[in-house]
């Protein structure tokens, strides 16, 4: 056995190890079932270091918008209105047109007939739909997904769209999005490209219409095989083309500019000069990453951004959940091996290098966790290292300090107790 080998194995260094290890392990689970720690799990939950990439960081310069895809605000029009709207882009001939809204129940008939006769003249239209829950009950338009109630291996039993009678020549796609409801702002970053309902692979709204405009591109989404994929936000309405509801009603709106493009419809405020709470969401591009205090993204928006994501092939790759822990438990144990050996032999010298090795390598992993997001497009998952290193200090000392007397002393009172008896 080596030097080194000995040194790792060492009672004091196994020992600590473990203790860091059990708190970091009382930190993950202990919120999450206690009510009253409830506000600071939600606080700190929907905290995303990489968010401030996207809203501060990133050079915009190197960010093009997406002159494939075309915005259209249906406001509050109603469904005559709906339908005009409809055939005036159809007349531009369109590559495709999606559709941001459901439209669950019949209404007016007359509205209803115009709304059905302009949906099915379309020659490529692609609907919403929603993936649930039977025993869940849904309204609105487009729905967030929580994923703190949803098992990542449950499989969802029903799928709501449109009335049949618009449904005649439409294709459907789910319009949920990924969201922790247990956090404060509920920050939408990711995206499920495809689900199983009742057995059956539903893909998601933005990967219909990417078939529809892009099949190739479709096909490499379906290839990453991810169950999720983190939104690689190219931005928000201005990074495309975007029409009003007043402009589009205009008798003289000439759509020609819409030709071969992807044209999707949905709401984005009465008009897109006034903020809207209806189908609005918190995205990573939010200039306040923290402590955010309104929405930025309407749904149809999110949507817009993912289908830019299929086309260019541009995906943010991730560390997985094991490399991270393994990652981070290597260094959590080499900072223990330094600790000790400092606190050994260079004892008068040690809280100050504890908390210089400490605050440096913090730095250190925020930087990094920063930097590779920003320039590779890959996302670090870093977490389990930083709490280590931040939490090694403390328990390095309440071993030293408390904690190793009381472990000797239980072990000398089990190894009395297991010698015999003297006759």
């Amino acid at each position: 056995m080596n030097r080194l080998t000995r040194i790792l194995l060492s009672f004091d260094n196994l020992m600590i190890t473990a203790l860091t290890c059990g708190v970091i392990a009382l930190f993950y689970f202990v919120p999450g079932n206690f009510d009253f720690l409830n506000p600071i799990t939600q606080a700190i939950g929907d905290v995303d270091l990489t968010d401030m990439v996207f809203s501060k960081f990133r050079d915009e310069s190197k960010v093009k918008a997406d002159t494939n895809i075309v915005l259209v605000n249906i406001g509050y029009a109603n469904r005559s209105e709906i339908a005009e709207i409809i055939r005036k882009v159809q007349g531009a001939s369109p590559a495709v047109i999606g559709v941001d809204a459901f439209f669950r129940a019949p209404k007016d008939s007359l509205m209803d007939s115009e709304l059905a006769s302009a949906m099915s003249d379309c020659e490529k239209l692609v609907l919403v739909s929603k993936a649930a829950f039977a025993s869940e009950s849904f309204e609105g338009t487009t729905d967030a997904w929580a994923e703190s109630s949803v098992d990542a291996s449950a499989e969802f039993d029903t799928l709501e769209t449109s009335n049949p009678m618009f449904m005649q020549n439409a294709s459907t796609g789910f319009a949920n999005f990924i969201i922790d409801q247990g956090a404060s702002f509920m920050t939408c970053r990711e995206v499920s490209f495809q689900e199983q309902v009742k057995s059956k692979t539903e893909p998601s709204f933005a990967l219909r219409i990417a078939d529809v405009f892009k099949p190739e591109a479709a096909g490499m989404a379906r290839l990453r095989g991810d169950r999720r994929e983190i939104i690689n936000y190219c931005g928000n309405i201005g990074s495309f083309y975007s029409v009003d509801v007043d402009q589009i009603m205009e008798s003289d709106f000439d759509a020609g500019f819409m030709s071969g493009k992807i044209v999707l419809l949905g709401f984005m405020g009465p008009t897109l000069s006034q903020r809207s709470f209806d189908d609005n969401f918190y995205t990573p591009l939010n200039e306040r990453y923290a402590g955010r205090s309104y929405p930025d993204m309407y749904g149809v928006v999110i949507h817009a951004n993912i289908v830019s994501m299929i086309l260019s092939g541009n995906y943010i790759d991730g560390m997985s959940t094991n490399s991270s822990l393994i990652l981070g438990f290597i260094v959590l144990v080499l900072n223990v091996m330094l600790f000790t050996y400092i606190f050994t032999n260079y004892n008068e010298w040690y809280d100050m290098v504890a908390v210089v090795i400490q605050l440096s390598q913090s730095v250190i992993i925020l930087f990094l966790i920063v930097f590779v997001f920003d320039k590779f497009d890959y996302k670090l998952a870093l977490t389990p290292a930083l709490v280590g290193v931040a939490l090694l200090g403390t328990m390095h000392d309440l071993y030293q300090d408390s904690m190793k007397k009381v472990i000797l002393m239980f072990i000398a009172r089990v190894k009395n107790r297991k010698k015999p008896a003297s006759s």
